[in-house]
């Protein structure tokens, strides 16, 4: 079976290429068709994979090699890997992102034609990269991965590019995360070079050879790397603007399955971790500052995209605090759960606010019980998922599997638990809040909602997840290895009494919210909510001076007047937007100025001149390659990419 994985993302991967980059005119149900189509094929091949896993029938721990680098005596390969996380990631990723995908070929086909081409090419470039983070083997197919689906974050966030406010909010998440990716990077490195290796197996079995100091530096680098893709203090700022993305997206992305990915990393990674156990203890407790944090922030929300975007934030801070723990296959069973129910949140979400006329505040949402009954219904479903209220609910067996292992994890375990709790108490209160409002009396009408089975069969279908999937939570555990473990009766009470008093606690915000009103108010100007400030004046501010230093007038103006004789292109206007090609400039003309104009021209001085210029014209044409279009730079990428490919299967013949 492990000779399937390859395939699975290669549909995905040839959506993309036939939408951005084919030279020819395609009709948007054929855009719809194949963006659609591309993204539920995975879940076509995966599926005979996971029904022979689970049925016994599965070579645990298989890997299929798709390429081959030798470089000296270093054999590097691309491989993919059948084990437990890899099919229970990779299913729910090719589930969710198929529903998804149905469901945005209704929410998006009002769209221009060439704006929705764009946009289901972005999708199956990301499903394909999200597929490739989880079913890798070794680190250059997982980096690979990891790459395109932050690129593919910033291109799905600024889709709509005439809103300066999408692209600053793409901007923010691609260079927040950057950072984190750099650090993600300098640690797999560091572990490369301590192991000899770019195979996971290899490098997980090369841990106990690691020097103490040294493996504390790669696991903190990687959990750097890991806690910015999840968007955890103190990288967390970037998720909430990301919610400038289509409906879609934020479903798909940033709360589904990419911001999931250093959850996935810090569960492959698990023996890692376990051998660095202050690394694990900080993973830990900054994953429970999260949860708490985003929990509280989600509660004074305004805006239903943000509250969810905290939400998220603060149900991923619940899987690292598990994975600090030493609890990596209660952390992987909530990562399938949650993707479930929070996907229903946002798709549901986005129906009632398109009936609301696109708004997205909470309170515009009053009357959505008798607007959109069904969007509502599942709403309400996803909330209770999401609160964990017990036993009827899958979110409450994942919920419970994480807190029973916090409980049971030591000294600290208590106390812990105990905050986790609190956390929980805040869930049901954000979560039931919007349902509340929705469910109260409001405006009758509203925009005619969209019909057919694109809408309301994934709704149907994660409802249904949502609610059942809670039975399989055990047997999630069991099959990535991990224990169960049995909390005493009045843990398990306290666990399903919390959510109730978030429930009850929401109701009673709702008749008095002047409450909400007033600690909104108090909250707004605590230090703790200033890191987006500290992004601004750190990341934001200073570059922007920098850029203003490089490209101001006078550097461009100093150029202009330094050059005596007026070439036949204009090489200022050639640079403009650019300021390190300015201050090449600025320093080449200074150079002609000091040392060649000295000279009085001469015949070979001429035709030196000369053939400087017959190069600028040739770089003028040359330069018009440059087109600055995204299908014709992707192109290019592609392009190259194959060459390399093929260059490396050629020097790996034997």
């Amino acid at each position: 079976m492990a000779s399937l994985l390859p395939f699975v993302p290669v549909s995905a991967l040839l959506g993309f290429v036939l939408l951005a980059l084919a030279p020819l005119r395609i009709s948007r149900g054929v855009v719809i068709g194949l963006g659609v189509g591309a993204a539920i094929v995975p879940v076509l091949l995966l599926l005979p994979v996971v029904v022979s896993c689970f049925g016994g029938g599965c070579e645990t721990g298989a890997v299929a090699t798709i390429l081959t680098i030798h470089v000296g005596a270093l054999a590097a390969q691309i491989a993919m890997s059948l084990d437990p996380l890899s099919v229970v990631a990779g299913i729910t990723v090719a589930v969710v992102g198929a529903l998804v995908m149905i469901y945005a070929g209704a929410y998006m086909s009002e769209e221009p034609v060439d704006d929705l081409r764009r946009f289901f090419a972005y999708m199956n470039l990301f499903l394909a990269g999200m597929l490739a983070v989880v079913l890798a083997a070794d680190v250059l197919l997982l980096f690979l991965g990891w790459e395109t689906i932050g690129l593919c974050s910033f291109f799905l966030i600024a889709y709509t590019t005439q809103r300066p406010k999408a692209v600053a909010a793409g901007t923010k998440a691609l260079v927040t995360t950057r950072v984190a990716d750099t650090m993600l990077l300098a640690g797999l490195m560091l572990l490369f070079l301590a192991t000899g290796t770019t195979r996971f197996d290899g490098m997980l079995a090369g841990v106990g050879a690691i020097d103490a100091w040294q493996l504390a530096a790669i696991a903190g680098l990687i959990a750097i790397g890991a806690l910015g893709k999840s968007a955890q203090i103190p990288f967390h700022t970037w998720l909430p603007s990301a919610m400038a993305g289509p409906t879609p997206v934020s479903a798909l992305l940033h709360s589904a399955t990419m911001v999931a990915a250093g959850v996935i990393l810090l569960v492959r990674l698990a023996p890692l971790f376990a051998a660095a156990p202050e690394i694990s203890a900080c993973v830990a407790v900054l994953g429970l500052a999260t949860a708490m944090l985003a929990a509280l922030a989600a509660l004074l929300q305004t805006d239903v995209k943000k509250l969810l975007a905290f939400s998220t934030m603060s149900q991923i801070g619940f899987m690292v605090l598990a994975l600090g723990i030493g609890a990596p296959a209660a952390a992987l069973a909530h990562f399938a759960i949650h993707a479930v129910f929070k996907s229903l949140l946002f798709l549901s979400a986005g129906i009632m606010s398109h009936g609301a006329h696109g708004d997205t505040d909470i309170n515009a949402l009053r009357g959505s019980r008798r607007r959109q009954p069904l969007a509502f219904w599942t709403f309400a479903i996803g909330a209770a998922a999401l609160a964990g209220l017990p036993l009827v609910t899958a979110g409450w067996y994942s919920k419970e599997a994480m807190l029973g292992a916090v409980l049971s994890s030591g000294l600290w375990g208590v106390p812990l638990w105990a905050l986790a709790v609190a956390a929980v108490v805040l869930t049901g209160t954000y979560s039931f809040r919007v349902v509340f409002v929705a469910a109260s009396r409001g405006p009758d009408k509203s925009i005619a909602p969209w019909e057919g089975l694109a809408v309301w069969a994934p709704l149907i279908a994660l409802a249904v997840l949502a609610l059942l999937s809670g039975f399989l939570v055990n047997a999630l555990i069991s099959f990535d290895g991990g224990t169960l473990n049995d909390p005493s009766l009045i843990a398990e009470l306290l666990g399903a009494a919390a959510p109730l008093a978030g429930v009850a606690l929401a109701r009673h915000l709702v008749v008095y919210p002047q409450l909400l009103d007033q600690l909104r108010a108090k909250l707004r100007h605590r230090k703790v909510f200033r890191i987006d400030s500290l992004y601004y004046f750190i990341l934001v501010r200073g570059f922007r001076k920098l850029s203003h230093v490089m490209a101001g007038p006078s550097g461009e103006q100093a150029a202009v007047a330094q050059v005596e004789e007026a070439p036949p292109f204009d090489v200022v206007k050639l640079v403009a937007g650019d300021p390190i090609g300015r201050a090449l400039v600025a320093a080449a003309t200074r150079l002609v100025q000091a040392v060649v104009r000295v000279f009085d021209p001469d015949r070979i001085d001429l035709l030196w001149m000369r053939f400087a210029r017959s190069l600028g014209r040739a770089w003028e044409h040359v330069h018009r390659i440059q087109t600055g279009r995204v299908r014709d730079q992707s192109l290019g990428l592609a392009l190259g990419f194959a060459g390399l490919l093929l260059f490396a299967w050629g020097t790996s013949w034997r």
